[in-house]
């Protein structure tokens, strides 16, 4: 009678310590995701930032046909840039970007798996690539809230010397005198401005990312010819996902950038009111190839940052899976 009393109570205790390091080891695996993430986007941004300047700028010239025309194109920005600003000028804007980058990503790629698995997307094969999608979706419009106003703070930065007679930046010598200057001249909401607006561009972009990423890298899997947890499979799986990335997400970039630049001290005034007041008055004046302006610039970006970015991730993933 005391044995099998004892039996059922050792299976109890085994019962409970199963399910203790169960959820342990989810916790860890949430943790680590947020981690990789994290670091994975700061070595991206450290190598893809002097392409996000030269995007920006690109964006930002010819605005509604008010401001004036710098650059031809991406080499010449670079080279201009180079030469007027020098090395420090094309990391213009670095220190807020690792702020968002690190706070995006680090939320988008550390909740990504946790989306994933919500919906059940690999337990479902026939839905694998929608689930992925809107997990992808979700956790990017989380991540890009939480970055919004770094973001927002990178950007101005980035303008700055191309508009050095805007009395909208007088003052912004470093980036922690723009985050005064904002908050001095337009309150706290001003640090929100294009909140909304850059949760659904990259709730987009990071849709199609993580969704064609992961299906990507099943299917060269499938061909046989590819190891899942192999480096070449995830470089060979991030250039496909960052060359569509860069052509859903670019309209929105567009807008975004525009947004984050207008201000109450911008010597334009407010020209938007919205995401698609934006896109609306850009097309009307410059028409429908302005939402493609930069697209260069953000395709030779938004690529390499892309295969970095996952690619670093994974190999931190591997590094981290070695501790559980």
């Amino acid at each position: 009678m005391n044995t099998t009393s004892d039996n059922n109570e050792s299976k109890i205790k085994l019962m409970i310590t199963v399910d203790k390091n169960k959820k342990s080891k989810s916790n860890y695996t949430i943790i680590s995701g947020f981690i990789s993430g994290g670091l994975a986007s700061i070595c991206a941004t450290t190598i893809t930032n002097p392409i996000e300047l030269v995007k920006t700028r690109l964006q930002l010239q010819g605005e509604l046909n008010i401001s004036q025309r710098v650059y031809s194109g991406v080499f010449d920005a670079f080279r201009k840039i180079y030469t007027s600003e020098g090395i420090r000028g094309l990391q213009r804007g670095l220190i807020p970007a690792y702020f968002s980058q690190g706070t995006m990503q680090a939320t988008r790629l550390g909740t990504f798996d946790v989306f994933s698995q919500l919906l059940g997307a690999h337990a479902d094969q026939d839905y694998f690539f929608i689930k992925n999608l809107l997990a992808g979706a979700s956790a990017g419009a989380l991540g890009a809230a939480l970055g919004s106003p770094f973001d927002l703070v990178k950007v101005r930065m980035q303008a700055a010397t191309m508009f050095p007679n805007d009395p909208q930046f007088q003052g912004y010598t470093s980036s922690w005198a723009a985050y005064r200057q904002i908050i001095e001249k337009e309150g706290w909401r001003g640090l929100c401005r294009g909140m909304s607006t850059s949760s659904q561009r990259t709730a987009v972009g990071s849709g199609i990312q993580l969704s064609t990423y992961g299906s990507a890298k099943q299917l060269l899997v499938n061909t046989g010819l590819f190891e899942h947890k192999n480096t070449s499979t995830h470089l060979m799986a991030s250039l496909l996902a960052g060359f569509i990335v860069t052509i859903g997400m670019n309209p929105f970039d567009v807008a975004r950038t525009r947004l984050y630049y207008q201000g109450k001290g911008n010597s334009h005034g407010e020209k938007y009111k919205s995401l698609f007041d934006c896109i609306y008055k850009t097309t009307k004046a410059e028409g429908f190839m302005a939402l493609y302006k930069g697209f260069w610039a953000h395709y030779l970006r938004l690529g390499p940052h892309t295969i970095a970015t996952l690619v670093f991730w994974e190999e931190f993933k591997k590094l981290f899976a070695k501790f559980e």
